[in-house]
C-alpha cells in the first residue's frame, strides 16, 4: 500500500523589497526675457514626476523628470515673487534580488537630500542637489503545500489559509481641461496644483471604473499686494481601465495625482484654458482560500512530517479620513507678515510604535514640510521651512515589516497666519486606501512513512486519558496512534459530520480505542 499525496502551490507573501535611489540634479535655469532679473532667490523646490514606473521579472524600471521650481524676487520695490521652472530628466533601472515579485507599478516616495541654488548672474540660476527616490515592491514566495493525504491509515487535520492577493495593478497617464478666469492684469501665477478626490471605484469583468474630482488650486499674487490668493476649480472625471482577469467580486483601490498644469489665455482677465496632466493608479485585490494539511500521522506506520510557515496578506483596515495638522512657532521677527504657504507632503508608511510593551504594534506615519513665505517691512520675502509628522488614526498589533499600506494622501486645505509673533499653519490631509497585514499559518510540505508499528497480541484495546480543557481531539488521538473519529465516537463527541478536530470544551476522562 502506498501513501497518496496531493500537493498545490500557493503564492504567499514574501515581504517587501525596498530600495533608495539617488537622483542627482545639476542644471542651469535661464530667466526668460519677459521676466525681470534675479535679485534674491526665495525658495527652490524639487519634486519627482514619474512617467514610467514598472516592475517586470526581477527588474524595476522608472523614468521621468525632477521638476525644479525657483521662486525669486527682482530689485523692483514691493514683495512681488516670480517663478521659473526647469525639468531635469532621469532614468533608473534596478536589478532586484533573486526572487519572485508582483508585476506592475512599484510604490514610490522620497525626499530632497540637499539643494544648492544660487544666482550666477541676473538671468541665470545654477542648481545643484540630489533627490532620494524610494521604491517598494511586493515579493512573492511560492509555497508547495500538502492539500490532502490518503491510504496507509493516514489521519490528517485540515485548515484553511485565507488571504488577499494582488491580481492587477495599473497606472494610466491622462489629461483633462477646463475653463478658468485668468488672474487680473499684473498678477503673477506662482503655482498650479491640486489633488484627486476619489468618488467611487467599481469593478466589472476585466475592467475598473473610477469616478472622482480633480480639485485644482491656482495660487497667484495680485499686483501690488503681499498676500497670495488661491482660486479653485473642480473638474469631474470618469475613467475606465482595462484589467484582464479581474471580477466584480474583487476589491478595488484607486487614487490619483496631478502632475502638470498650464493656464493660458490671449489677454489677462479673460477666460483661460486650464490644461493638466494627471496619473490614475488602480490596484485590485482578491480574497483567496486554500485548504491544506496542518498535521498528519498514520495509525499503522511511523510518520515524519515537515512543516513550513506560510504568510498571507489580510485586510486590516479601510482608510478614509481627514487628518488635521496644526503647526505653531515663534517668528524670528514679530514685524514679519505671513503672505502664504506651500506644502510638500511625504507618504505614510508603517512604523513601529515605541514603548508598546511586550506586544509589537505599528502605526502609519508620514513626514512633510510647510514652506511659509514671510515679508518684512522692506518688502523682502523669506521662506521658513517647518518640518512636521502626520499620522492617520489607528494603532495595530503586529510588526511594521508585515504591514502593506496601499494608501494615498494629499493636502486638501492650507491656511497660514500669525498671532502677534507666533506663526500658525493649519493643514488638512485627505487619506484613503487599504491597509493589509501578513499573518502566518503553519502547514505541512512533506510527509514520509517509516516502519510499521508493532502491536503485541496482548496490547490493550482501550486506554483511558484525562484530557484538559482546550486539548484538541486530533492531538490526543495522534499520541495513541488512534483514529480521531473512533475517539470521538467512543466518547460521543460532536463532529458535525466532519473530522474530529475540535478542542475539548472541559476536562474529561476519555476512552481511547486502539486502532485496528
Amino acid at each position: 500500500m502506498e501513501l497518496k499525496v496531493f500537493k498545490d502551490t500557493l503564492a504567499a507573501y514574501g515581504g517587501r523589497w525596498e530600495g533608495r535611489q539617488e537622483l542627482p540634479v545639476e542644471t542651469e535655469i535661464l530667466i526668460p526675457d519677459y521676466l525681470p532679473a534675479v535679485f534674491k532667490i526665495v525658495k527652490c523646490r524639487v519634486e519627482p514626476i514619474l512617467l514610467q514606473n514598472r516592475v517586470a521579472g526581477a527588474r524595476w524600471q522608472c523614468e521621468g523628470y525632477l521638476r525644479c521650481t525657483v521662486y525669486y524676487q527682482s530689485d523692483e520695490p514691493g514683495c512681488r515673487l516670480y517663478r521659473v521652472e526647469q525639468k531635469f530628466a532621469f532614468e533608473k533601472s534596478v536589478e532586484l534580488p533573486a526572487g519572485s515579485y508582483a508585476e506592475g507599478p512599484a510604490q514610490t516616495w522620497g525626499e530632497l537630500e540637499y539643494c544648492n541654488c544660487r544666482a550666477v548672474s541676473e538671468h541665470r540660476i545654477d542648481l545643484r542637489g540630489a533627490y532620494i527616490l524610494c521604491g517598494a515592491v511586493l515579493a512573492r514566495r511560492e509555497c508547495e503545500l500538502l492539500t490532502s493525504l490518503a491510504d496507509c491509515g493516514i489521519e490528517q487535520r485540515a485548515r484553511t489559509l485565507r488571504g488577499m492577493q494582488r491580481v492587477a495593478a495599473e497606472e494610466k497617464t491622462l489629461t483633462a481641461s477646463a475653463v478658468l478666469p485668468m488672474p487680473e492684469a499684473g498678477a503673477t501665477v506662482l503655482e498650479i496644483g491640486g489633488h484627486f478626490a476619489l468618488g467611487e471605484a467599481s469593478l466589472q469583468t476585466g475592467q475598473a471604473s473610477v469616478q472622482g474630482v480633480l480639485q485644482v488650486q491656482v495660487c497667484c499674487q495680485p499686483a501690488g499686494e503681499e498676500q497670495l490668493t488661491v482660486r479653485t476649480k473642480e473638474i469631474p472625471v470618469q475613467q475606465t481601465v482595462d484589467l484582464p482577469g479581474v471580477t466584480a467580486e474583487d476589491t478595488c483601490v484607486a487614487w490619483g495625482e496631478i502632475q502638470a498644469c498650464t493656464l493660458a489665455a490671449p489677454d489677462a482677465g479673460e477666460e483661460g484654458a486650464l490644461s493638466l496632466g494627471w496619473k490614475l493608479h488602480v490596484e485590485v485585490w482578491r480574497e483567496t482560500a486554500c485548504t491544506v494539511v496542518a498535521d498528519a500521522y498514520s495509525t499503522l506506520y511511523q510518520t515524519q512530517t515537515v512543516q513550513t510557515a506560510c504568510k498571507l496578506l489580510n485586510k486590516t483596515a479601510d482608510l478614509a479620513e481627514r487628518v488635521s495638522v496644526v503647526l505653531q512657532d515663534e517668528l524670528p521677527d514679530p514685524e514679519l507678515t505671513v503672505t502664504g504657504c506651500f506644502v510638500t507632503l511625504g507618504k505614510a508608511v508603517p512604523m513601529a510604535v515605541q514603548d508598546a510593551g511586550a506586544a509589537a504594534q505599528f502605526c502609519l506615519c508620514g513626514k512633510g514640510t510647510a514652506h511659509v513665505l514671510c515679508a518684512d517691512a522692506r518688502g523682502e520675502v523669506t521662506c521658513f521651512d517647518k518640518n512636521f509628522t502626520w499620522r492617520p488614526e489607528g494603532v495595530w498589533q503586529g510588526a511594521a515589516p508585515d504591514a502593506c499600506a496601499c494608501v494615498s494622501a494629499a493636502v486638501t486645505r492650507v491656511g497660514s497666519s500669525k498671532n502677534g509673533a507666533q506663526l500658525q499653519v493649519e493643514l488638512e490631509i485627505g487619506v484613503s486606501g487599504l491597509l493589509l497585514q501578513a499573518h502566518t499559518g503553519e502547514a505541512l510540505c512533506e510527509v514520509e512513512l517509516g516502519e510499521a508499528y508493532e502491536r503485541p497480541a496482548d496490547a490493550p484495546a482501550l486506554y483511558l486519558y484525562y484530557a484538559a480543557a482546550g486539548e484538541r481531539v486530533f492531538d490526543i488521538a495522534k499520541r495513541y496512534h488512534a483514529r480521531a473519529k473512533d475517539l470521538a465516537a467512543a466518547n460521543r463527541l460532536p463532529c458535525d459530520g466532519g473530522a474530529a478536530q475540535d478542542c475539548i470544551a472541559q476536562a474529561a476522562c476519555l476512552l481511547i480505542p486502539a486502532a485496528q
